[in-house]
């Protein structure tokens, strides 16, 4: 067993020891063979190892609950919340370009109601 096999298996053993503080023994043949166990061996050492490190994680982030379908009484209330305000941008709008608001305004207002109609239009495309 070769010195990078050794090492291995001493780190499997490590991984599979409580985190107690247990002896490990290391054995080493007349072949060279290294035998690495929590039980004493015949002709064995005690091998003196570190403490073992440990790592806190962070906690995962909570993943976002998925939007829970909407019923048709709440659909029919949002659509007609969209339209009440679909009227009521559209207003605005007129107003804006009425009084020569700053172009900026009327583009805001243009923005606000094309993102609303958007909206509307999801709803009416769905099943």
């Amino acid at each position: 067993m070769n010195r990078q096999t050794s090492i291995l298996a001493l780190l499997l053993l490590l991984n599979c020891a409580p985190l107690a503080a247990q002896q490990i023994y290391k054995h080493v043949d007349e072949r060279g063979k290294v035998t690495y166990s929590n039980e004493p061996i015949k002709g064995g050492k005690k091998v003196d190892l570190p403490p073992i490190s440990t790592v806190t994680l962070p906690k995962p982030a909570a993943a976002k609950p998925e939007a829970a379908p909407i019923g048709e009484a709440d659909q029919a209330q949002r659509k007609k919340q969209l339209q009440e305000a679909i009227a009521a941008e559209e207003k605005a709008l007129a107003n804006a370009k009425s009084n020569k608001a700053k172009e900026d305004q009327v583009a805001q207002h243009e923005k606000k109601l094309a993102e609303l109609k958007s909206e509307l239009g999801r709803m009416d495309n769905k099943p």
